[in-house]
């Protein structure tokens, strides 16, 4: 969260001819009076029955637009135990993402910082993400996350699902201590991210002799071997020379055949690879699965964390559980009891079994009397991957409704619009639609906030003070009372391409660059690893685009530039565009040190057998 200078706000919303009455401030609560004073007698009597503080479960989906769920509007593809959620809680319908890809959107959401301001983001010529789980970059150290908080305040804490945000491994792999560096005190699940050449068998051997290069090995060992025999080397010598020979033409052979740095994207490595040292599942600091088997997986991670709560549902130790789906990330997979079941195709088959996780968890909450003293919160970490087709031609990618863009476009509103639901049974209304702008920046403090637990300062008051770039909603989500004004910034990698300014349920948002859509669309063409890149824009120079996004949040018509209103917000915006480059600059992008994002072979871990 980025507080901005309230007679600049004024400024903007009395030239923009805005009028906010008091009473408007809840006029999406929907909640009469009458409403109102049961709820706060409901509230009291839960604070009565209370006896610990209340356990927190977050649910994360991997890639969801949010025009995928039923209570988000979607026909096509059943949810209903989401939906269910919603109905229950308070759902959110200018929720935002802060980055559009998933270590980045997944730092924030735990550390309420942009990940800008700790090089976790990509930069011309490096990758976008964590790419390899056998690498040095990863969420560092230093930076406090929700689990470290609520560590500090007696929680029980675990991760379940996918981390993404680096495992740290020792020499050897023997310890990949990553989610339990940042308060985690357990851990069960994809140390990295699915990859789709996890799914499928990947060869080892590849040797085309069409290929120039491995020509070229040939061509050296014939030469080497003839060399010895000409020069009647003792048969001791050759042997010795030639098992030497052979050896480096086999190491030239691996690195070029299963490592890509003779390439523009020097961090891939071959499916084989990514399979075999990417594709694992953990358990705390240790492989348990390798390769990852993607059929049951879903089920794998659902019932370990519904043992989680059954083991810990009688504690008077409250506990927080970060259950982070492996869907609808590609590729594709599904239970063979949930396969064949969507009108909308293996996308959808893997939406509808997510949906049943999110219920089975659910249920477990339910089944140990703990829906009224457990805050849970849905969200997707960005929006849906628009470009994403198969081999079969289907579209495996989300639906981001009407919000233009997706996954990879940091400033797009399809890219980084996405659900978000709070339930918290008896303390949180039931049933009720926010459309007030809040963002995935805001999880940290806000859930701490309805826990009644203090700030982090005081929680952690021998670590150094840092600036959040997120804000409590807990008093929105209870009584529509709307945070301080603030503003935005939505990143592309380390660039800033667009920033929103909110007061209230008002929000304005200046978009800094375009993106080069293919016509007729949003997207830029189809392909399984194909997004838009936040290097290839249009830049809007001096008069970039701004949008009404109360009165118009698809952006479909910028407000004209030769307006006052225009002129007005976008003088506002501009200048604390230029304080935030001189007060907050960035890192280098981690991911720009090449030692550190490879994939290290003598940092890789390995399943034991014994």
């Amino acid at each position: 969260m980025v507080k901005v200078r309230v007679w600049a706000v004024q400024v903007v919303m009395v030239v923009c001819g805005v009028v906010v009455v008091g009473n408007e401030a809840h006029q999406h609560l929907h909640q009469q009076p009458q409403q109102q004073q049961e709820k706060q007698q409901q509230h009291e009597q839960h604070e009565g029955k209370q006896q610990r503080l209340p356990n927190i479960v977050i649910l994360v989906a991997d890639d969801m637009g949010i025009g995928d769920l039923g209570c988000y509007g979607n026909t096509t593809i059943n949810t209903p135990n989401i939906d269910r959620l919603a109905e229950e809680g308070v759902r959110l319908t200018h929720h935002v993402a802060a980055s559009s890809m998933c270590t980045p959107s997944r730092a924030a959401l735990l550390t309420a910082r942009y990940p800008a301001r700790y090089g976790l983001v990509g930069e011309k010529g490096t990758p976008a993400v964590i790419v390899h789980l056998a690498s040095k970059v990863g969420l560092p150290l230093d930076e406090v996350t929700l689990a470290t908080a609520l560590s500090a305040a007696n929680y029980t804490t675990a991760a379940v699902g996918k981390w993404h945000l680096g495992q740290r491994c020792d020499l050897l792999g023997r310890e990949c201590r990553g989610p339990h560096l940042h308060g985690f005190q357990s851990f069960y699940g994809i140390a990295l991210s699915l990859i789709n050449e996890m799914a499928g068998a990947q060869p080892f051997w590849i040797f085309s002799l069409k290929d120039p290069f491995y020509q070229m090995l040939v061509s050296l060992w014939v030469v080497s071997t003839l060399t010895l025999w000409w020069l009647r080397c003792r048969r001791s010598v050759v042997i010795l020379c030639l098992f030497l020979v052979t050896l480096a033409l086999a190491a030239a052979w691996f690195f070029h055949t299963h490592y890509r740095f003779h390439t523009k994207q020097w961090w891939q490595v071959s499916p084989w690879m990514n399979k075999y040292m990417n594709g694992v599942l953990m358990h705390d600091t240790k492989v348990v699965e390798q390769p990852l088997v993607l059929e049951g997986l879903s089920q794998r991670l659902v019932s370990h964390s519904v043992k989680f709560i059954a083991d810990h549902a009688q504690e008077q130790r409250p506990f927080f559980l970060y259950h982070s789906f492996g869907h609808v990330h590609t590729p594709m997979f599904t239970a063979s009891h949930m396969a064949g079941r969507s009108k909308h195709g293996r996308y959808g088959d893997n939406v509808e079994e997510m949906d049943a996780g999110v219920g089975d968890i659910l249920d477990a909450l339910k089944q140990h009397d703990l829906d009224e003293n457990t805050i849970v919160y849905f969200l997707s970490d960005h929006g849906g991957h628009l470009e994403a087709i198969d081999d079969a031609g289907q579209r495996v990618g989300g639906y981001n409704g009407h919000f233009k863009g997706g996954k990879g476009m940091g400033g797009a509103e399809g890219g980084i619009r996405v659900p978000g639901i709070y339930r918290w049974s008896g303390y949180l209304p039931a049933g009720v639609t926010v459309d007030a702008p809040t963002s995935l920046l805001d999880t940290m403090p806000t859930l701490l906030d309805l826990a009644g637990l203090p700030s982090l300062p005081k929680l952690l008051p021998h670590l150094p003070p840092r600036d959040l770039d997120g804000v409590s909603i807990a008093k929105l989500l209870t009584s529509g009372e709307f945070p301080p004004s603030r503003s935005l910034l939505h990143h592309c990698g380390r660039d800033i391409h667009a920033v929103r300014i909110i007061q209230e349920n008002l929000a304005y948002k200046l978009q800094l660059v375009g993106y080069k859509w293919k016509p007729g669309s949003t997207q830029c063409g189809w392909g399984i690893n194909k997004f838009c890149s936040c290097f290839d824009v249009e830049d809007y120079g001096y008069e970039p685009q701004l949008f009404n996004l109360r009165d118009d949040p698809y952006e479909d018509n910028p407000i004209p530039t030769n307006s006052t209103q225009y002129m007005q917000v976008t003088m506002v915006l501009k200048q604390f565009l230029a304080e935030w480059k001189v007060r907050v600059p960035y890192p280098p992008s981690q991911f720009k040190n090449v030692t550190n994002t490879m994939l290290s072979l003598w940092l890789q871990p390995f399943r034991s057998f014994w």
